[in-house]
């Protein structure tokens, strides 16, 4: 098992090398969200998915009124 996951770690890192080297700089940071996202989404502790929809659709209010809501006791999000 721990031969895998070397494995995959190494095959991680040499595609987003390479990826990066096509990228302009602005981009390279979203790369490594969406690495780190898959990441954790495959974990054996994903995130929490009210904060994961609050992340994706919450800064997109058309109406305050059917804003979505601030999960409670997450402070790393402004209101």
């Amino acid at each position: 098992m721990e031969r895998t996951d070397e494995i995959i770690h190494e095959m991680r890192k040499t595609t987003y090398t390479t990826v990066c080297q096509s990228l302009f700089e602005k981009d390279k940071l979203l790369l490594s969200m969406q690495i780190c996202i898959s990441e954790q989404m495959n974990s054996e502790t994903p995130p929490n998915s009210q904060e994961w929809n609050f992340f994706l659709k919450g800064g997109e209010v058309l109406d305050r009124a059917t804003q979505l809501q601030k999960p409670e006791g997450v402070n790393w999000i402004t209101d």
